[in-house]
């Protein structure tokens, strides 16, 4: 799969498969995929997704995802997904993507991750969904809600 910063055909298969696996809409969309993607990007919540490698990547992120994460677009697209988990929490990260994978779909999510800069941060009611690639099966997620995590 090809690593493209704001993909309109990634875009397009996540919210696809968002539309078809949770049943509502990520965004009004208008037919222009193009015009779709850019909503996507854009969007008011964060959008992240990973192709289903052996050690799965990122291949799409919107700007509320590189704000969250505190890198630019171009670093978070490519990188190991299970780095965007503290070490210590990527185990548990592991195992609710293998939830999702076996049902589809897993709402209500929480779970703790780590920016670029060391800030740890909870996400919290997230939603995550197998997104169907041509290349094969990935997953994506989204949520709009997060907190500081606290130190140890």
């Amino acid at each position: 799969m090809g690593h493209v910063i704001n993909d309109p055909m990634i875009a397009k298969a996540i919210l696809d498969s968002h539309a078809m696996r949770v049943g509502t809409e990520l965004v009004d969309r208008t037919g222009d995929v193009g015009g779709d993607a850019e909503a996507l990007f854009t969007l008011n919540a964060v959008i992240l997704s990973h192709d289903g490698g052996d050690d799965p990547r990122f291949v799409y992120a919107n700007q509320a995802a590189a704000n969250l994460w505190r890198m630019p677009v171009s670093e978070l697209i490519g990188m190991p997904s299970r780095l965007s988990a503290p070490p210590e929490h990527r185990a548990d990260r592991a195992s609710m993507l293998k939830d999702a994978s076996d049902s589809g779909v897993l709402t209500g999510y929480a779970g703790e991750r780590i920016a670029k800069d060391g800030t740890r941060f909870m996400i919290e009611d997230a939603t995550l969904w197998t997104v169907d690639y041509p290349e094969g099966p990935g997953q994506a997620v989204v949520f709009t809600s997060w907190s500081n995590a606290e130190s140890e």
